[in-house]
């Protein structure tokens, strides 16, 4: 009975202790956006909207400043009442006139906006016909208010006035309503987009199940039919794949505009920083100088070699060689991952490395000068190594393996930020692994220990340097929030629709991440939502757009396998792959977590995009393959699966391999 106890206390301990962690952190982060007044949430109570005034969404960013609007709502009194109350909360500062009369102006400061003002009128409101009108002044945001009386007939809402100018009146509009960006027509519908490539797409479907069919039905009976005998071994396709996304990136390289790429001016600068002065800048140097230096270490030499002999232009396309490499090397992260997880199904490694390969944000952000696919490289490389660590039936590691993860885990942090929420997916592995080879705890310390040790050796200069120089390893949200960086965005304040409504990436993708957390996310993962960072129509990347736009409904195929693959990981216990799927369903969703955090206290439209989880490409996979696995099972759904799953990945090669040259 007791060692019953004692194995029982054991399997639920880690779990617990994971339980409480998240309940301790998200009760921290909750008081956090429910205080801070740099979280601008904005939730309707009380039967009334926050209301703003109706403009068109800007896809620019705009520079530090105040704007005002106007609010006015006329209203009948049925009856006189004396003793009446208005409660007021204003984005940011307001002012509440009554027939005419200044009842209340809040302070000048902009931070006590959060607080709800409950305001007595000094009179006695008669019978009848009265207005009231509330002036909004706003730091950095769009003006907005919510007014409600249990007194008066007053709540905001669609049946209130605004005005930016005093003069020209519309209706209010609520806040929650945001209108999805003008330039997002001028791009291909999905529905559209998918029946003119329809023809393409049933002749890959037809092939693809006659093959797959044939394979299940008479690959027994001829070994020359069966497939995996006949040329789809994991390995092959491995170098096929390696091969066709080699191509496509040399094709790509010297045709993209060099313009084109999220931020991609202040990724050059950062590189002829470093050539002009030979050391590294200091955050507060430039925008993109906030980033870890080893991509622009790395870009350097090659930019010195070039300045002197080519034009600008042609220097950033060669500069992509680094970013293609980086992609290549994560498509054999991905080979080596599959083969680890799936040892025993070879059709679940081949669904696991067409996904990892073919994943639109790995092809479209490889083609682009910046630090996400070197960053991606690295973090996925760590994540290899804690997926062989989970594994079930594996030997002690050395320590060898452990010096070799931290050292990885320090090239992420030099790479990208990001890589520091690896810290307790790697502590997790640790523990697990420690367990499954019936090692003391204290085994689990000193790898832990070593791990972060060799990190620190590789990486911890950087963030040491960042504290000596601002008080702060990681200054990113101090500065953001300080003068030296002080712009904004649409939306400019967040609601509950944006954190929880889906859908317009079905329906017009591009820049459907203007609505919403989940619309941003799925728009990039699976294709280029935010059209690389360009809000010029000009110079829009010149990806195949109807495939693209196509991809957004094909890609529910393996979307529906991910979905699955985490009730496979909480249900099948017996599964091989249970640890690895797990260990990937956490670390998605604690790169979602750090994801909705960061949009939470930033309010900008481009905020959500799956470029942040690019390491993660081993995960996505292998949650796609565990969740195909059940599709797999009988002949006919087998072969309808891989069919459609074949239409997502010829779409999602065919729409980023650019045909023109792009000046």
């Amino acid at each position: 009975m007791m060692i019953v106890s004692k194995k029982l206390k054991q399997q639920i301990l880690i779990p617990a202790l994971l339980v409480i962690a998240v309940v301790v952190l998200g009760g921290v982060k909750i008081l956090q956006y429910i205080k801070s007044p740099d979280v601008l949430f904005l939730a309707d109570r009380a039967g009334a909207q926050w209301i703003k005034y109706d403009s068109e969404f800007q896809l620019k960013a705009v520079t530090g400043g105040q704007l005002k609007c106007e609010f006015r709502y006329g209203f009948n009194a049925d009856k006189t009442v004396d003793n009446v109350r208005i409660s007021v909360q204003a984005l940011k500062q307001f002012q509440v006139v009554i027939d005419g009369v200044v009842i209340f102006a809040s302070a000048s400061e902009f931070d006590n906006w959060k607080q709800i003002t409950d305001i007595a009128v000094p009179f006695t409101v008669n019978a009848g016909p009265h207005e009231i009108n509330i002036i909004v002044t706003s730091k950095n945001s769009h003006p907005a208010v919510i007014a409600y009386s249990d007194t008066l007939p007053i709540w905001t809402d669609s049946g209130w006035l605004a005005s930016i100018d005093g003069k020209n009146w519309q209706p209010a509009v609520p806040a929650s309503q945001i209108k999805e960006a003008a330039v997002s027509r001028e791009f291909p519908a999905a529905v559209d987009a998918l029946i003119k490539t329809m023809p393409y797409l049933v002749v890959v479907f037809v092939m693809v199940f006659i093959i797959s069919l044939l394979g299940s039905l008479y690959g027994d009976k001829l070994p020359e039919l069966s497939l995996s005998k006949w040329c789809f071994e994991p390995s092959h396709v491995r170098l096929a794949l390696l091969v066709l996304w080699a191509v496509l990136a040399a094709n790509n390289m010297f045709k993209i505009n060099y313009q084109i790429g999220y931020d991609i001016k202040g990724h050059i600068e950062y590189i002829a920083y470093i050539v002009a002065k030979g050391t590294l800048p200091l955050a507060s140097d430039g925008w993109e100088m906030i980033q870890p230096p080893l991509n622009y270490i790395l870009s350097a030499p090659l930019y010195a070699l070039l300045i002197k002999r080519l034009e600008l232009p042609w220097i950033v396309r060669s500069l992509r060689i680094i970013p293609i490499i980086c992609g290549l090397l994560q498509i054999e992260i991905v080979y080596r991952a599959a083969l680890n997880v799936f040892s025993q199904r070879k059709d679940l490694q081949i669904i696991a490395l067409v996904t990892g390969s073919l994943l639109p944000i790995h092809t479209y952000m490889c083609q682009f000068v910046g630090n996400e696919p070197l960053a991606g490289c690295f973090i996925s490389l760590v994540v290899l190594f804690c997926m062989s660590l989970v594994m079930p039936e594996q030997k002690e590691r050395g320590l060898s393996f452990f010096v070799l993860m931290g050292f990885a885990w320090g090239l992420a942090l030099l790479s990208k930020m990001t890589a520091v929420l690896l810290a307790p997916v790697l502590i997790i592995a640790v523990l697990v692994h420690t367990r499954a080879v019936k090692k003391p705890l204290m085994s689990a310390v000193t790898s832990t220990v070593t791990v972060f040790g060799f990190s620190t050796l590789t990486a911890g200069w950087y963030y040491f340097r960042n504290y000596i120089e601002f008080g702060n390893p990681i200054p990113f949200v101090d500065m953001y929030l300080s003068g030296a960086n002080q712009w904004w965005q649409d939306p400019s304040y967040r609601t509950w629709s944006q954190v929880l409504s889906f859908g317009q990436s079905l329906i017009y993708p591009m820049y459907a991440g203007v609505k919403g957390f989940w619309d941003g996310l799925y728009s990039t993962l699976w294709l280029d939502g935010f059209n690389s960072g360009m809000i010029s129509f000009k110079y829009r990347p010149p990806w195949n757009e109807n495939f693209m736009a196509a991809g957004a409904l094909l890609a529910l195929v393996p979307t529906i396998f991910i979905l699955t693959g985490v009730v496979v990981a909480g249900l099948n216990k017996t599964a091989v792959y249970r640890n690895a799927a797990i260990l990937s369903l956490g670390a998605i969703a604690l790169f979602l977590a750090a994801m909705m955090d960061f949009y939470l206290s930033f309010p900008s439209y481009c905020v959500p995009k799956a470029s942040y989880m690019l390491g993660l490409l081993p995960c996505y996979a292998v949650l796609t393959a565990a969740g195909a696995e059940p599709f797999l099972r009988y002949r006919i759904a087998r072969s309808v699966a891989i069919a459609a799953f074949a239409c997502w990945g010829f779409a999602a090669y065919t729409a980023y391999f650019v045909i023109g040259f792009q000046q």
